[in-house]
């Protein structure tokens, strides 16, 4: 298919589609002619990958990019392309980081270590629960790591039924692609059901002064 049917059939802009090629995220297609290229279904799964991670995950085109590659390098083993499209998702500088949040570092690593969970030392997700719960205490929330034992239950409860339904992928490739998916998606839709909690209980607490939970916390 010519680059109009393609942008037809992806839903994307034909100026986003050569954005796309000129910044490596979508590959080019079969040259027909100098100024003319054939693309296929391949390209059209791929763009639909490309909007997914930036218009929904909101992921920046560097980021973007450095995930793709990681989709696309084929000899790494199913475990570390997940690691690295995880690792992927974020930049950190842990030893640039104020004190509080370098101790509250070390307590997250615990934390980790304590449920038994193995996670590269590199992996930039430790370091930025650090920050966040940092944050929270500098603003007087009385909270510790214990405090998100509840939620990371449930987090290591749906991340078994991702990455097993990654792996039934029929191939590689669209193996690392849900996992992409999923830790962008999903983690959006997460943080979008609590915000929708968040209004539900205060219009409920406001409206009839009920502020006993209904489910344990």
């Amino acid at each position: 298919m010519r680059i109009s049917e393609l942008s037809k059939h992806s839903g994307v802009s034909t100026a986003s589609i050569k954005f796309y090629l000129r910044e490596g995220l979508l590959p080019a297609g079969k040259q027909t002619a100098p100024n003319q290229a054939d693309y296929n279904d391949q390209h059209v799964r791929r763009l639909r990958l490309i909007r997914a991670l930036i218009d929904v995950g909101g992921l920046s085109i560097s980021v973007a990019r450095a995930t793709l590659a990681t989709i696309d390098h084929e000899s790494a083993s199913a475990h570390d392309t997940f690691g690295a499209v995880m690792h992927g998702l974020d930049d950190i500088d842990p030893d640039d980081a104020a004190p509080d949040v370098a101790r509250t570092y070390d307590e997250v690593r615990e934390w980790i270590s304590t449920r038994d969970w193995h996670v590269d030392p590199a992996a930039p997700a430790p370091f930025r629960l650090a920050e966040l719960v940092a944050t929270l205490r500098r603003f007087d929330f009385p909270i510790d790591l214990n405090y998100f034992d509840d939620v990371a239950d449930a987090a290591e409860a749906t991340a078994w039924g991702e990455v097993n339904y990654a792996r039934t992928r029929p191939d590689r490739a669209s193996a690392v692609e849900a996992m992409a998916i999923g830790t962008v998606v999903i983690g959006q839709a997460v943080n979008e059901i609590r915000r929708i909690a968040l209004e539900a209980i205060s219009f409920r607490i406001q409206n009839t002064g009920d502020d006993s939970p209904s489910v344990t916390p």
